[in-house]
């Protein structure tokens, strides 16, 4: 029986969108497989309090790239409950979560830092050489760090997983939208930040709202542009089409899903879209710019379209397009729920990254961290990402 391993995973988020989810549905999928996986995050976030609820959270201040405290706490952790892979997310935790385990010399253990987003980093130190391997969600994502000059072998491609059809949880929305009967719905989910382009969005389907009287919009999430938002609405241009689009807040997002035409995607900048295999596995065709890593999350699906970058009234016009349609059902979906449970259900996810953390840990054993594991230094091989055919 292979022996269980033991990971400490540190993240200093404030958040609670997509990453933080994705944070806790692999720690879940690892701890069912038989490992301890333990969340560190700091006191009062959502990421701790789902953590701690789960009987797998550890409050660590992370305040600065200095804070002693939580260098101590790290450290003590991974000394006392003999942590094996270290994961690191964000840029403090990134240095604190580095020197901690350099300290304790060859008992440290191998240290993973994980990139979940496509913007470019202003610092490349912490990715050159405060991390073993670091892990990005996409192919395009992996290759904008080699263009960097990190070593090719030291980046990682595995995407990421989500749970399977009408598994989402959350709390149920402060003020449930009263749809009428014919509605049809154009959902866009996300954090209320100006990459996702909620308020740009917005504005290019102000006159689609006005053609189509059938149509509503529901904008599902919340963040620091929520009263940029309030107030566009609050303008005289949008007093007649008001009562057809939706601030529902944070909240289960599979409700909207089930009722929804189609999901627009409307980001500047996308890794690796979960909220499109979370629309796709449920029938939900999806319209997105061809930008980022939404062309591998999409282009085997075959169920709905993308379109140039930041042209958002095409992307308004080709969303709508797809919600007029006369049949909602969607052909492909036996099809794109094999591919989910092959490739991108949380299970098959957890399964991908710890055949990489077992791996990891035979490179450390053999003394190779640091080392090209190729016989030809500078070859093209990645035996982590699966294929796409």
């Amino acid at each position: 029986m292979t022996e269980p391993l033991t990971i400490l995973h540190l993240d200093c988020t404030m958040g609670q969108g997509g990453q933080e989810k994705d944070h806790i549905h692999e720690a879940v999928a690892f701890s069912k497989m038989g490992h301890r996986y333990v969340i560190a995050a700091r006191p009062g976030t959502f990421l701790l309090r789902v953590a701690e609820n789960k009987n797998m959270g550890l409050s660590v201040p992370l305040r600065s790239n200095f804070d002693l405290h939580s260098f101590r706490v790290i450290r003590r952790f991974i000394r006392e409950n003999r942590v094996q892979i270290l994961v690191t997310t964000s840029y403090i935790d990134s240095v604190l979560g580095w020197f901690a385990a350099l300290s304790l010399g060859r008992k440290r253990p191998v240290v993973v830092r994980q990139r979940h987003l496509l913007n470019p980093p202003k610092r490349l130190i912490p990715y050159r050489h405060f991390c073993d391997f670091l892990v990005a969600v996409s192919d395009i994502a992996r290759f904008g760090y080699i263009e960097r000059s990190i070593p090719f072998w030291k980046v990682v491609s595995l995407p990421r997983g989500i749970p399977g059809p009408g598994e989402g949880k959350g709390p149920p929305p402060a003020i449930h939208p009263e749809f009428p009967e014919g509605a049809r719905i154009v959902l866009q989910v996300g954090t209320f930040q100006r990459d996702k382009g909620q308020l740009s969005l917005l504005e290019a389907m102000l006159p689609m709202l006005l053609i189509h009287p059938a149509l509503h919009l529901v904008l599902l999430g919340d963040g620091p542009l929520r009263g940029n938002l309030e107030r566009r609405l609050s303008l005289e241009r949008f007093r007649g089409v008001r009562s057809r689009i939706h601030l529902p807040g944070w909240c289960n997002p599979v409700p909207f899903y089930k009722k929804a035409a189609v999901t627009v995607i409307s980001s500047f900048r996308e890794a690796f879209s979960l909220v499109a295999l979370e629309s796709l596995v449920l029938g939900v065709p999806v319209v997105a710019f061809r930008q980022g890593g939404l062309p591998e999350a999409l282009s085997w699906a075959n169920w709905g379209e993308m379109v140039d970058p930041w042209d958002f009234p095409e992307l308004s016009r080709r969303a709508v397009s797809w919600a007029n349609r006369p049949e909602l059902s969607c052909p492909e979906i036996t099809r794109i729920r094999r591919v989910y449970d092959e490739r991108y259900s949380i299970e098959a996810a957890a399964a991908r990254t710890e055949r990489f953390y077992r791996w990891a840990l035979e490179r450390k054993k053999a003394g190779r961290l640091g080392v090209n594991p190729y016989e030809i230094a500078g070859g093209r091989g990645d035996p982590f990402f699966p294929p796409l055919s």
